[in-house]
């Protein structure tokens, strides 16, 4: 049985191992915390486009989670139409559809918010989990470079010839719903049987969501699929069978309650393995 530690990481430049803002997570009681590193806090920042724009309009109405970069450098839209599978909205400054995430099913594929001046904007719609961010295509189960997102913005940046150079320090995550939240904390643990890991959420906090991404990996044995699984506190939130797959949701509120300890566990039966990620959104 292969049995790996969880980590606590913080959506950033870099996506870094750590554990944050006082959360607790650990193997069992009796082993104490379990940390594997620690780092400060990434903060969630309004993108200055959006600043004072009415909350009925966009994107304030219909955007979640987001991620945002500023080109500095004025972009074609006649060319950025062409980038759209989805093309929903288009005036002379800006236009607005949905765009293809690599690798994925067209319910992973975000909308995106293109301005003439340089902004872009990927986003999910306001009733999708925050953890639709998470990337498992390409995730080698040990430090964590990219999010769904981030692979979009420099795929459009690419695309639209921009200077995609400065893109990770100039990228930001913001949650629209959530204008008080602070920051985005992500935890994951990936086992090629079975593993756990707990956490409580310190009182101090307030947490506005928590989400969680189940990802299976593997075919099974000849003759036998493989399955997984994860749930906290044993209720189950995903179960699968064979072959690769991404499942996201939205746990119970009881999973935000602050001073009340979790346990996430998550299993494989036969060949491949799997993985939960929680993110919390909070302040």
């Amino acid at each position: 049985m292969s049995r790996r530690a969880a980590k606590f990481l913080t959506v950033g430049v870099i996506l870094v191992i750590g554990l944050i803002g006082g959360w607790f997570i650990g193997r069992s009681p009796s082993e104490g915390p379990h940390i594997d590193n620690a780092s400060s806090c990434f903060t969630l920042v309004v993108p200055a486009f959006a600043q004072g724009i009415p909350a009925d309009q966009f994107p304030m109405n219909e955007a979640g989670i987001s991620a945002y970069v500023n080109a500095n450098q004025g972009i074609d839209l006649g060319k950025a139409k062409t980038l759209f599978k989805i093309l929903e909205d288009a005036t002379k400054s800006y236009v607005i559809g949905t765009v293809e995430l690599a690798n994925h099913g067209e319910d992973f594929w975000p909308h995106a918010y293109i301005n003439k001046d340089g902004w872009i904007l990927v986003y999910y719609p306001k009733d999708e989990p925050t953890s639709k961010l998470f990337q498992w295509v390409g995730y080698q189960r040990d430090v964590i470079t990219t999010t769904t997102f981030r692979d979009v913005l420099f795929s459009l940046g690419r695309k639209l010839s921009l200077d995609i150079s400065k893109f990770d320090a100039k990228m930001h995550y913001y949650h629209f719903q959530y204008p008080d939240a602070t920051r985005l904390l992500i935890v994951v643990d990936t086992t090629e049987g079975s593993d756990d890991f707990h956490y409580t959420i310190p009182t101090a906090l307030t947490v506005y969501e928590v989400s969680w991404s189940h990802h299976g990996a593997g075919i099974g044995y000849v003759g036998r699929p493989g399955s997984s699984a994860s749930s906290i506190d044993g209720a189950r939130l995903c179960s699968g069978g064979q072959g690769t797959y991404i499942v996201c949701g939205t746990p119970k509120d009881e999973y935000m309650i602050p001073g009340q300890p979790h346990v996430v566990s998550v299993s494989r039966i036969d060949s491949g393995w799997a993985g939960i990620a929680l993110l919390f959104i909070y302040r």
